[in-house]
């Protein structure tokens, strides 16, 4: 018989819950994506003709915070990417991305890691930087500023850097944004059930730091990038793309 400790137990009881955590919070996800709720049919798209028009050829992708990487490979079939490098904190979404990446034809590696520390340590140059609703999550501009700045350093002298970020109006307070948030959450997102629509709305008033378009640009600008442009917002107005280059 094996003797299982009280910690080991409560570890493992832990662990179990950290996991139907995650399964809840990423099947009210899939529906958002599924339901096209967060335009990433439109960001995929318009990533896809990023990558084709203006990138390098060849080019290394770096996807930052990558979950299960579905946009994104969708968005690199036929492309010239040589290399991609998929980062996430999550042991679970990167299983996922496992399989995903599996229809790419280029060498891949997934990493799990905190997406600030990996950027900061980073030593490999790339020439296509992604991040896509993540960098929200550091609170101040500053905080933002200081990741575009490793962005930028890993791009070197040339390349492309997209963010897909909660972006405010210009003037409009986050108090405002987060207002205007919760009732499209409650009032359009019809697929999702009531307790779904209280677990993301959870998460968006906790962890959404958004900054405007101005303030984004000017962020780059400050980071380093000689060439920031608005590319895409959604119906909303609650979420944009923007494209940096150095």
């Amino acid at each position: 018989m094996v003797d299982i400790s009280r910690n080991g137990t409560e570890a493992a009881n832990a662990s179990d819950a950290a996991m139907r955590a995650f399964r809840e919070e990423w099947a009210a996800y899939r529906k958002l994506v599924e339901n096209n709720y967060l335009s990433h049919r439109e960001v995929r798209g318009l990533v896809h003709r990023q990558l084709t028009e203006s990138a390098q050829r060849p080019f290394r992708f770096l996807d930052l915070a990558c979950g299960d990487a579905t946009m994104t490979v969708a968005a690199l079939g036929g492309t010239a990417v040589s290399e991609y490098h998929g980062i996430d904190l999550s042991a679970p979404a990167l299983e996922m991305a496992r399989k995903t990446v599996a229809a790419l034809a280029c060498k891949v590696k997934l990493e799990q890691q905190d997406f600030v520390a990996a950027i900061r340590q980073r030593t490999e140059p790339a020439e296509v930087v992604y991040i896509g609703l993540s960098l929200h999550h550091l609170e101040t501009p500053a905080e933002k500023r200081d990741f575009m700045r490793s962005v930028r350093a890993t791009l070197g002298d040339s390349g492309l850097f997209l963010i897909f970020e909660p972006a405010s109006l210009e003037g409009e307070t986050r108090a405002e944004y987060l207002e205007r948030y919760e009732a499209v959450v409650y009032s359009q997102w019809h697929a999702l059930s009531r307790s779904e629509k209280d677990g993301v709305w959870t998460h968006i008033r906790t962890f959404d730091f958004p900054e405007t378009p101005s303030t984004w640009l000017q962020l780059g600008q400050e980071a380093g990038f000689r060439e920031g442009r608005d590319l895409f917002t959604d119906p909303p107005a609650l979420l944009k793309v923007f494209s940096f280059r150095p």
